[in-house]
């Protein structure tokens, strides 16, 4: 009886629930939010962040569509350190736990791309034709409604 008890002792802490695993060295240097029509580049040391807007030409070459980029307009906004540290988390968890959705668009409408980087590593975690992306995760929702206070944001 002492055996079996040892035993099941054993199988239950070998098939206890393993940690989740965290980035090393959690030491990030740029986060990047870009969407067909913009790319936002948050620097950990800097005072500004960069917003590019995209202006592309309105033909139609193939499907999917392939636009020719006409002009990019760069702009500044500002985000203190706890805005940076809360969008690091969120775009962090968004590539550690991905939302796996059933939201679809035709028209590839609805692209985003969550990039986290620190110097020659790029974590990413994509999501296409999800219509108005902030719809996807608790995390993207975040993500927006904090940019899209310092700066108008893309939902395509």
């Amino acid at each position: 009886m002492r055996i079996q008890s040892i035993f099941i002792l054993i199988l239950l802490f070998s098939c206890a629930k393993q940690p989740e695993k965290e980035i090393e060295n959690d030491t990030w240097e740029k986060l990047e939010v870009i969407t067909l029509f913009q790319k936002i580049t948050i620097e950990k040391h800097s005072d500004s962040s960069e917003v590019e807007n995209i202006v592309w030409n309105k033909q139609i070459y193939n499907i999917p569509p392939k636009y020719i980029i006409e002009d990019t307009v760069k702009t500044k906004i500002y985000l203190d350190k706890s805005e940076k540290d809360s969008l690091k988390s969120w775009i962090k968890s968004s590539i550690l736990k991905p939302k796996f959705t059933a939201l679809a668009a035709t028209d590839y409408v609805g692209n985003v791309e969550l990039n986290y980087i620190n110097r020659n590593t790029t974590l990413s975690c994509k999501y296409n034709s999800v219509g108005e992306w902030d719809k996807v995760s608790e995390n993207t929702k975040k993500i927006y409604n904090l940019l899209n206070s310092k700066t108008k944001l893309s939902k395509q």
